[in-house]
């Protein structure tokens, strides 16, 4: 069954909302979730799905993205936000290579980003610093700058995430490449 023509734009306003929503507050917040878990389970049930997907398939890509990523969460070395984004891509796309191109693709993009964080905090600690920061355009250098959390430890003893890196955002992106290139040969 083809793409319904409502459900592409809702699909692609809801992956840019992501896009938006994690590299703004670096957090996904759990209604974003929830809304694209029910798109896609309303999709599924009225076998309006796209990708070819179909419910068995699209619930193993969801268990296999949350299970994938949840190690991650465990170690703290990624939000939850990030990993039920996953969960929603993968009922979206199911178990196939789009999802691990959509993995792929977010992880080389938040490994740039980190090269950038870690080069920009690099540079702040050079003598040279405060003279090239005096001459980026477009305050370049607050765009690099990450929130750093205000205390090393969460109010139950943990060590706190910093978030630093928006990964469902980078995913976000690259699932929207997919469905763009999708639509594209759809039209053909």
């Amino acid at each position: 069954m083809h793409f319904p023509a409502l459900l592409l734009p809702l699909w692609l306003l809801w992956l840019i909302a992501i896009v938006v929503m994690d590299f703004r507050v670096r957090k996904v917040r759990n209604w974003m979730v929830l809304l694209g878990l029910t798109m896609g389970l309303a999709a599924l049930a009225g076998d309006l799905h796209s990708f070819q997907v179909s419910a068995w398939q699209g619930l193993a890509g969801m268990l296999a993205a949350f299970a994938a990523l949840l190690p991650f969460y465990l170690l703290r070395w990624m939000g939850a936000g990030d990993v039920k984004c996953a969960a929603a891509l993968g009922l979206w796309f199911g178990f196939s290579p789009a999802l691990l191109l959509i993995w792929v693709g977010g992880s080389l993009l938040a490994g740039v980003h980190g090269l950038l964080v870690l080069a920009w905090r690099r540079l702040q600690a050079s003598a040279y610093a405060s003279w090239l920061q005096a001459r980026l355009p477009l305050r370049i250098a607050t765009a690099l700058d990450t929130p750093a959390t205000t205390s090393p430890t969460s109010t139950d003893g943990q060590r706190a995430i910093e978030r630093s890196i928006p990964y469902a955002g980078y995913m976000a992106l690259t699932a929207i490449w997919i469905v763009l290139g999708y639509a594209q040969a759809l039209a053909t």
